[in-house]
């Protein structure tokens, strides 16, 4: 797909641009768990199989047709997850099929007209107690003082003009401000704090770059949904697409036997990750490549399945460092064994983080020299 700098295509755009997009989907992903989802102006297709990772269905649409090409290609191994070509203006959907609408800086690509059109289509879509979540730059900052004008934006909003917008559809409104800043972390060890006291610099905004509403005509989910986050970058790959190669019958790995999840860190750079496995038989061993394109340390602590775990082993790590296995190359690999002839799951457990620049410049200085040593000694 062409890169524009206007549709995010995850491990191509800056850190900055990937957390004020990630950051979006991943403080709604877990809300969303058991409903049906309509990602209304999906583009890549990212937040869209982030979302898939708890919903019970997710549907994305796009105007473009190179965009669902896309995205069809590259997610096609998640069975609860599609993407079909449809516009703001007519989505092709009948009445009341969805729990909940997400649109993340999408309405501001089109005319007054077809926004307008959209909140009611958002509506139509919904089910009586849906919700619909959407964002849009918040114009007085973003481009107002900026001085900034983005040539993809038709139309773009004010605060209060926004909210107006909203309300002609929607009865219970509730908004967020999302902002992108460096920031000094102060908080109580092991994080047992129950909240965070924010100072801001007098010349820092305090109206935020975007806007997120959560809309509803009840008030029944809204509460449920909680955005109030913290998305730390410090690392590349915000989000991170594993693989499972299932071996059965002794035959060689290959993609035709291949599942594909999103890797979420949790605290402490703890991950979970789970598969569907009710369409293999005669299952054997598993190769578990945890990320593609990207050094990293990693290891496996638990796996939980309904089959049963005689080993896990590193394929090709370097070393093991500190809390997991230290692998300088683009494609680490776990391979798992054991009896899994009527496994229905299995969930892999572990640590993972991927390695910064100055990470990876000290491990290669650190070999570098350890291999100065072995040439002086031999």
């Amino acid at each position: 797909m062409d890169y524009t700098g206007e549709r995010f295509i995850p491990n191509n755009d800056g850190l900055e641009i990937e957390a004020e997009h990630m950051h979006r989907y991943s403080s709604i992903a877990e809300s969303l768990k058991g409903m049906r989802v309509l990602d209304a102006g999906c583009g890549t297709g990212y937040g869209s199989f982030l979302i898939s990772q708890f919903a019970k269905k997710v549907v994305g649409i796009d105007i473009s047709q190179e965009a669902v090409d896309w995205c069809n290609k590259n997610y096609a191994s998640q069975k609860n997850l599609e993407f079909i070509q449809g516009s703001l203006e007519a989505i092709p959907f009948d009445r009341e099929e969805f729990d909940c609408v997400v649109s993340f800086e999408v309405i501001e690509h089109v005319d007054p007209s077809i926004q307008r059109t959209f909140l009611g289509e958002a509506r139509r879509v919904l089910k009586k107690n849906g919700v619909l979540i959407i964002s849009t730059p918040n114009k007085l900052v973003y481009t107002d003082k900026s001085g900034y004008h983005n040539p993809f934006h038709i139309h773009e909003f004010y605060e209060d003009e926004f909210k107006q917008f909203l309300n002609q559809e929607f009865l219970v409104t509730k908004f967020y401000n999302q902002s992108l800043y460096t920031v000094s972390s102060i908080y109580e060890d092991h994080h047992t704090t129950a909240g965070v006291k924010m100072f801001q610099h007098s010349s820092l905004d305090s109206a935020g770059k975007y806007m997120i509403a959560l809309c509803s005509n009840t008030n029944k989910v809204i509460p449920t949904i909680k955005l109030d986050s913290v998305y730390k970058f410090d690392n590349p790959g915000g989000i991170h697409f594993s693989s499972l190669y299932v071996g059965t019958d002794n035959k060689e790995y290959s993609q035709a036997q291949k599942e594909t999840g999103v890797l979420l860190n949790q605290e402490d750079n703890r991950f979970s990750i789970t598969f569907d496995l009710s369409a293999y038989e005669h299952i054997s061993k598993f190769r578990f490549d945890p990320v593609e394109d990207n050094f990293c340390i990693c290891s496996i602590e638990e796996v939980l399945t309904d089959g049963t775990v005689e080993s896990t082993s590193p394929l090709n790590a370097l070393n093991y460092h500190k809390q997991g296995f230290l692998f300088m190359n683009i494609d680490p690999q776990f391979e798992i064994n054991g009896d899994f002839a009527n496994a229905s799951y299995i969930t892999i457990k572990g640590y993972f983080k991927i390695l910064s620049q100055s990470e990876i410049s000290e491990f290669v200085d650190y070999f570098y020299k350890k291999m100065i040593e072995a040439t002086e000694k031999a």
